[in-house]
């Protein structure tokens, strides 16, 4: 059973996921086509500076995971 809540999203840029304690950020691109969600779980000062600051905090990670996808966590659109 999967009992992940949505925190926050901006449609086809990012999501929020919270499980019990841990906080996970979708991150979504359209290249390489066909597109990926990228996936990463915060780590502890990510998280607090995400519940602290909002979204604002994460700014350069989700930049790095765009960026450097292939180090994270995908799951392909097909």
């Amino acid at each position: 059973m999967n009992n992940k809540k949505l925190l926050e999203k901006k449609d086809w840029e990012y999501y929020i996921f919270q499980q019990n304690d841990i906080l996970e950020l979708l991150v979504t691109v359209e290249k390489p086509n066909p597109g990926l969600d990228i996936i990463h779980q915060l780590n502890t000062s990510e998280k607090e500076n995400y519940l602290k600051m909002g979204i604002q905090a994460l700014e350069d990670r989700i930049k790095d995971m765009k960026e450097n996808f292939s180090w994270y966590k995908v799951n392909s659109w097909r």
